[in-house]
C-alpha cells in the first residue's frame, strides 16, 4: 500500500487548495496557502490516502477565533486520529460599511397631506407637532422599487390575466405570493424584508362596486380621451367594456394616427419589481416586439374609496406632458388600459435598479454625483418648465436605465399649476427630504425640489443623511 498522504483545504465545502503527495512524517508539505476570504466561516481540512483508502482524518477550524491579525502556530488534533502541525494568519481585513441609508415611507398621499394641520395652525410647537406626525406616518413604504423585492417569493408558475372572470381583489398583505393580482389566495405568514409593502385596507374602508368605480373614472375622463402630438406617434385610447386604451408606439417617426388595442394578455409577465400604496408594479414583455416594460397596476376600489381619482388623472396628464418629448431623463409611458379592477400604466422599464439600491455597494464618486445629479436637474427643470413640483425626491425613485443614466420615477405626489411663486399646502413627502417650509409654514413653492436635491447629492457623496 501506498504511504503518500495529501490535504485537502476547503472553504464552507468548496474546494480551495490542496498539497502535494508526500510520505508521512514530521514535516510531511512544509507549504503555504494564501486564500481569500468573503463571508466564510470554516476551514476544513481533510487529509487522504493516495491508495484505496481514500479519507483517513478531518478537522474543522472557525475561522473567527483567527481575526486578531496575530500568527497562531498550533498542533491540530485530527479525527478519528493524527496531528497536524500548522500555522494560521489573518492579515489584510475588509471591514464592510453597513449601509446607513434606508428605504423612507411617505408621510401622507396627496389627499391626505391637505387636511393635515402645521404646528401654528394646531397651537403647539415644532417639537409636539414632529412627535404627533410621526405618529400619523403610515408604516407602510410607498414607493416602488424595482430590484427591492424578493423575486423567489413573487414569482409563481400560477398567472391569470386580471380581467378573468373568475378573478377578485388581492388580499391586502405585504407578502407577494404570486404574479395575479386578481385571485384571492390566502395570505401567508408577515415576513421583514426591504420588498415595498401595500398599505392595507381598514375594516371601515368603504370599497366601491365596479358601476361606481367606472363612473368616477369616466367623470375625470379617463374612459374617453385621445391626445395627438404634432412631432411623436398619437396616445389612442379607445372606450371598450372592460378596457381603456393609450398607447405610444416608441418610434418617433411621424405617422397617421392609429387605434391600438391593448390589454393585459398582450404582455407576459416575468416578475413582481414592487409593491406599493395602491398596487403593484410588474415585468412584463410585450409579446408583439419582446421589449420589456415596467406595468404599475393601481386598485380601482382603493383609488376611489381614497378619494384619489384626481391624482390618478394629474399622473395620467403629467405621464402625456413628458412624452410630448420623449424626456430622456423622466420616465416614459407605453400604454395605459384598464380591466374590472385594475387601472395600469405601461412604463418604460429601467434595468439598472434605482440608486437606493447601488448606494449600498458604496458611496458615490463625485464625478458620478456630479453626473447623476445633472439628469436630475434637466429632469426637474423640465417638469417646473411646465408648471409641474416633483415633491417626492429620493434615491428610491431615481432609476439607471442600460446606458447609465438616470430616469425620474413616480409621479405619484406631482401637483399642477405650480408656476414660479405659485403656493401650495399640502403635507407630503419623505421625512428625510421634507424642505423647512414644508413643516414650519402652512404653504411652501416649488423651490422644496431643489431643497430635495440638496438632500440627495449629500446622500450620493456621504452615504448617510
Amino acid at each position: 500500500m501506498a504511504d503518500e498522504i495529501s490535504a485537502v483545504l476547503k472553504l464552507d465545502n468548496t474546494v480551495v487548495g490542496q498539497t502535494h503527495w508526500k510520505p508521512v512524517s514530521n514535516q510531511s508539505w512544509d507549504q503555504k496557502f494564501t486564500l481569500e476570504l468573503d463571508r466564510s466561516r470554516e476551514l476544513e481540512i481533510a487529509v487522504y490516502w493516495r491508495d484505496w483508502r481514500s479519507l483517513c482524518a478531518v478537522k474543522f477550524l472557525r475561522l473567527e477565533d483567527f481575526l486578531d491579525n496575530q500568527r497562531h502556530g498550533m498542533c491540530l488534533y485530527l479525527e478519528p486520529q493524527g496531528t497536524l502541525f500548522a500555522e494560521v494568519t489573518f492579515f489584510n481585513p475588509v471591514i464592510e460599511r453597513r449601509p446607513k441609508l434606508q428605504r423612507q415611507k411617505k408621510i401622507f398621499s396627496k389627499q391626505q397631506g391637505k387636511t393635515f394641520l402645521r404646528a401654528p395652525q394646531m397651537n403647539i410647537n415644532i417639537a409636539t407637532w414632529g412627535r404627533l406626525v410621526r405618529r400619523a406616518i403610515p408604516s407602510i413604504n410607498n414607493s416602488f422599487s424595482p430590484g427591492a423585492t424578493d423575486l423567489g417569493s413573487a414569482l409563481s408558475p400560477e398567472m391569470a390575466p386580471i380581467g378573468h372572470p373568475d378573478a377578485h381583489s388581492l388580499p391586502s398583505d405585504p407578502t407577494v405570493t404570486k404574479l395575479d393580482f386578481d385571485k384571492a389566495s390566502t395570505p401567508p405568514s408577515k415576513r421583514n424584508s426591504i420588498e415595498v409593502e401595500i398599505e392595507e385596507t381598514s375594516p371601515t374602508d368603504k370599497i366601491p362596486d365596479r358601476k361606481e368605480v367606472q363612473d368616477a373614472l369616466a367623470t375625470f375622463d379617463f374612459l374617453n380621451n385621445t391626445v395627438t402630438k404634432p412631432d411623436y406617434d398619437s396616445l389612442v385610447e379607445n372606450e371598450q367594456p372592460e378596457l381603456e386604451l393609450t398607447a405610444v408606439p416608441q418610434k418617433t417617426e411621424i405617422r397617421e394616427e392609429e387605434e391600438v388595442q391593448f390589454s393585459l394578455t398582450d404582455f407576459k409577465c416575468v416578475a413582481v419589481l414592487g409593491r406599493g400604496h395602491f398596487g403593484k408594479v410588474l415585468l412584463a414583455e410585450y409579446k408583439t416586439t419582446g421589449e420589456m416594460f415596467a406595468i404599475k397596476a393601481l386598485k380601482k376600489g382603493d383609488i376611489v374609496a381614497r378619494d384619489e381619482v384626481d391624482s390618478l388623472m394629474c399622473e395620467k396628464r403629467i405621464f402625456e406632458t413628458v412624452n410630448s418629448v420623449r424626456h430622456p431623463f423622466l420616465v416614459n409611458l407605453f400604454a395605459c388600459f384598464q380591466t374590472k379592477e385594475h387601472v395600469c400604466f405601461v412604463m418604460e422599464y429601467a434595468a439598472g435598479g434605482d440608486l437606493m439600491m447601488h448606494i449600498h455597494a458604496d458611496v458615490f464618486s463625485e464625478p458620478r454625483a456630479v453626473f447623476y445629479a445633472a439628469c436630475v436637474v434637466l429632469g426637474l427643470q423640465f417638469l417646473h418648465d411646465h408648471k409641474i413640483v416633483y415633491r417626492d425626491l429620493k434615491l428610491d425613485n431615481l432609476l439607471l436605465d442600460t446606458e447609465g443614466y438616470v430616469k425620474i420615477a413616480d409621479f405619484g405626489l406631482c401637483k399642477e399649476g405650480m408656476g414660479f411663486k405659485d403656493r401650495t399646502s399640502t403635507f407630503c413627502g419623505t421625512p428625510e427630504f421634507l424642505a423647512p417650509e414644508v413643516l414650519t409654514e402652512t404653504s411652501y413653492t416649488r423651490a422644496v425640489d431643489w431643497w430635495g436635491l440638496g438632500v440627495l447629492i449629500f446622500e450620493m457623496l456621504v452615504g448617510e443623511v
